[in-house]
């Protein structure tokens, strides 16, 4: 798991890299899926992407999304456009603080699904080093879209493998 307050400024101070190690020199059980899991994604001010690289801790928002820069895929957040209300009137309780229904400025979990990406990755032999995230907005005109890193707050990201069922046969035999 890698925490947000952790990562370090990408290039230009536009994105996030995050030290987050699969090892690629020992053969990892096998795995029939790869999701980041993104927790605690904000999204009370405009809407944006977040493109996700791996081992690329240069990429930007002008990096072209392929598999030889690493691109993994990405995920949206529909912005709110911030809170109107009276001050406090947008805070989110603490969990188990209050038994209505969240407030819609809640923070949400999502994820990435980068199987293709980590399997291209350990099949060269490589080791996952870094995830790249570069935030970009996500303004109705193309032309406007911009890096966006003051957008960009999460709790953390945390890389899950799956095994289907007969590689868990292999696994555990």
């Amino acid at each position: 798991m890698a925490t947000l307050d952790k990562a370090r400024a990408g290039r230009d101070d536009e994105t996030r890299v995050l030290d987050l190690v699969f090892p690629g020199d020992v053969p990892p059980a096998p795995f029939s899926r790869a999701d980041l899991v993104i927790t605690g994604v904000d999204h009370s001010s405009t809407s944006y992407e977040v493109r996700v690289f791996l081992n690329d801790p240069d990429a930007t928002a002008t990096t072209p999304r392929t598999a030889e820069r690493g691109y993994a895929g990405r995920y949206t957040v529909f912005g709110h456009g911030g809170c109107y209300g009276g001050e406090g009137h947008c805070d989110a309780p603490a969990p188990g603080e209050d038994l209505r229904l969240a407030p819609p400025l809640t923070s949400f979990d999502t994820y990435v699904t980068i199987t293709d990406a980590l399997q291209r990755l350990l099949a060269a032999g490589d080791a996952l080093q870094t995830i790249t995230l570069v935030p970009v907005s996500l303004t109705p005109r193309r032309a406007d879209r911009r890096p966006a890193p003051e957008l960009l707050h999460l709790d953390d990201v945390t890389l899950q493998t799956y095994l289907t069922a007969t590689d868990a046969d292999r696994v555990l035999t």
